[in-house]
């Protein structure tokens, strides 16, 4: 098995993709050539709430990764919400109105139960718990003699477990493509989901992995990362005086998170308790607004208001690259 054993999600994509490079095999796809990994690959997150992807050449939309994963904890499947911020995203879709394997309604409604909730109950009640598992494929639906649906889940099933006060996770993927999915939003949404669950039990953010059965990257968007350089690291460097930075976290009080959340979405502007989405979910979601409108340098006002650093410099950095 492949290993790669990252700080975050920017030296990871970077390690991956010389790895792939080295020792990745040619396949035929029906999306193109692709490079595959030979055998199944486990990424190791030390610092996964350090989930900002930088790279110039990857020109990731930090406004739709972020929004995306409200989206999946607020347990939404419908098109309409998440895709003002990625106009292709209904293409996806088979009836343009609800995505068929949205992972946040798997978690939260699906199933005719609320998973993240029941996992939260055990892993508060049960010491050394083993058995907090919460899928997302469902073999009833998903497993199909015909190819014929455009959504089915990438991301499987999520093992939780508590040590020493901190809460780890890992995620199991039956195929990640490492570009746009493991190393670009899957690296956001899911460190958002473990730092949720961590601080809905008042633990510490703990070790991702990501286990990827098949790992692959097409060969026409790999290209566009070459010459991708080793040392783009910002969060070393983002906090005050030009130290490491740590990130503000996600849940201030977890008794009232899933109701902003909730709030939020209906209304940006509407009063939380958790300072997160008001400070920085906020301004992002205007910023997007005034982007879309082609008020390029009020959306990089709005920008520079962002309290988390991090989204805040890749937002700028992303606007910067359209004016």
């Amino acid at each position: 098995m492949q290993s790669i054993h990252a700080r975050n999600v920017s030296e990871a994509l970077f390690l991956a993709k010389q790895a792939l490079e080295v020792n990745g095999r040619e396949v035929e796809t029906r999306n193109g050539p692709a490079l595959e990994f030979r055998t199944p690959v486990m990424t190791t997150y030390t610092h996964s709430r350090e989930r900002v992807l930088f790279y110039p050449a990857r020109d990731a939309n930090p406004y739709f990764h972020l929004m995306e994963s409200f989206w999946m904890l607020a347990g939404r499947n419908d098109v309409e919400w998440i895709s003002q911020f990625n106009g292709r995203i209904n293409t996806y879709s088979d009836d343009g109105e609800h995505f068929h394997g949205a992972y946040g309604f798997r978690w939260r409604e699906w199933f005719g139960k609320d998973q993240l909730q029941l996992a939260l109950h055990r892993l508060a009640t049960f010491p050394n718990d083993r058995r907090t598992v919460v899928g997302m494929w469902d073999p009833w639906e998903d497993l199909q003699s015909t190819n014929d649906g455009k959504d089915y889940p990438c991301n499987t099933q999520i093992y939780f477990w508590v040590r020493d006060d901190d809460l780890h996770m890992t995620v199991v993927n039956r195929s990640n493509d490492m570009i746009w999915g493991a190393y670009g939003a899957n690296a956001v949404h899911m460190s958002v989901l473990l730092e949720y669950m961590a601080g809905m039990l008042e633990l510490g953010v703990g070790t991702y992995y990501q286990f990827s059965n098949n790992l692959h990257a097409y060969k026409d968007v790999l290209a566009k990362l070459d010459g991708m350089p080793a040392d783009y690291e910002p969060y070393l460097t983002l906090g005050d005086d030009g130290l490491n930075y740590n990130p503000p976290a996600l849940v201030d009080d977890y008794t009232m998170f899933d109701a902003d959340l909730k709030a939020w979405m209906e209304n940006p502007d509407a009063k939380v308790f958790n300072s997160y989405l008001s400070t920085t979910g906020t301004p992002m979601f205007h910023s997007w607004g005034l982007w879309k409108q082609r008020d390029l340098p009020a959306a990089r006002e709005v920008a520079m208001q962002i309290e988390d650093r991090a989204w805040r410099k890749a937002c700028v950095e992303w606007l910067e690259r359209r004016m």
